[in-house]
């Protein structure tokens, strides 16, 4: 995932200091709202960070297997790493390379329900796909009529079984079969409805799409097909407003959980697409170090990336 923002042609390389500004500034307008919001209560119950190499090095995305294993994309080490339940590794997979099993800067994960583990292997341009075990299983390429396109995550419709992936290259949305077939393409560059600006995180969830539009500072959600249904967030600092999301999960409640990657905090939508409140504890927001890939497991856990910081906070939801 990039660690850069864009302001007009200009690139612009936020400082941990500068997003802790940012962070402040959102407090501040917080507490001088007449209304605050609510903190939404969430207590953390571990971290995962050690692996056999260390800690995780730039952590960029998590997806939840039916089993209850965790796997992270350890961008840093172009692998992923792979919790138990309790937050114990098990192990890795992966190394740098373009071979079957390896991987160039992956960025996004998603599991079927069958626990089958699709990667979008960013450098390579293509998705690889495993068993539940590991096992390396098959991979396709990322291209349409134009060329490569860099894919930024892929997610599998538990409706119809096919693979949504967010491409970086040309803005858009690409839908394929299971078998790596492209179906359809939607979307380009741009600031209207169905168009984009570097879509990054995705969940597919009960016939909708639910689309990180980072520069946009948006999500977007789209029935599988294409059309445009509703549009969360906008640019800003108060409550309910987005400046650089990254991340997107959903609980069992239809609740959408959005991270911030430069105000360093998790907003939570409710199933009407409202804003209901910020993730704390107490009256404390909690912060995080440019948070970016979101997962909720079927214990309504959820797990929080942090990708300066290393390492996946694990919460419990109330």
């Amino acid at each position: 995932m990039a660690i850069k923002a864009h302001s007009g042609n200009r690139p612009m390389r936020y400082t941990r200091r500068y997003r802790l500004l940012l962070g402040g500034l959102l407090l501040a307008v917080l507490s001088a709202h007449a209304a605050p919001p609510r903190i939404g209560q969430a207590e953390l119950n571990h971290e995962l960070s050690q692996t056999d190499a260390g800690a995780l090095s730039l952590p960029s995305d998590i997806a939840v297997s039916p089993l209850g294993r965790v796997w992270v994309v350890d961008s840093g080490r172009h692998r992923l790493a792979v919790f138990g339940p309790q937050g114990e590794f098990l192990f890795a997979l992966g190394q740098p390379g373009s071979g079957e099993g390896q991987f160039r800067d992956p960025l996004g994960i998603g599991i079927d329900q069958k626990g089958r583990v699709y990667v979008a292997d960013a450098g390579n341009h293509r998705i690889q796909i495993f068993e539940p075990g590991g096992k390396f299983l098959r991979q396709f390429p990322t291209r349409d009529q134009n060329g490569e396109l860099r894919p930024v995550d892929v997610a599998v419709s538990p409706v119809s079984g096919d693979l949504f992936i967010t491409s970086s290259t040309r803005h858009n949305i690409l839908r394929y079969s299971p078998e790596g077939q492209l179906l359809e393409q939607w979307g380009k560059e741009g600031m209207s409805q169905g168009q984009f600006r570097y879509p990054a995180t995705l969940v597919a969830q009960d016939g909708l799409l639910y689309v990180v539009d980072v520069l946009n500072t948006r999500v977007q959600i789209f029935k599988e097909d294409g059309s445009f249904q509703y549009q969360m967030g906008e640019w800003g600092v108060l409550p309910g407003q987005l400046f650089r999301p990254k991340g997107i999960a959903l609980d069992n409640r239809g609740w959408i959980y959005v991270s911030d990657s430069y105000l360093e905090v998790v907003q939570v939508f409710d199933s009407g697409y409202r804003f209901k409140q910020v993730l704390g504890q107490g009256n404390q927001s909690h912060k995080f170090i440019a948070p970016t890939g979101l997962a909720v497991d079927s214990s309504n856990r959820l797990y929080v990336t942090q990708m300066l910081g290393n390492k996946v906070s694990v919460f419990d939801l109330r």
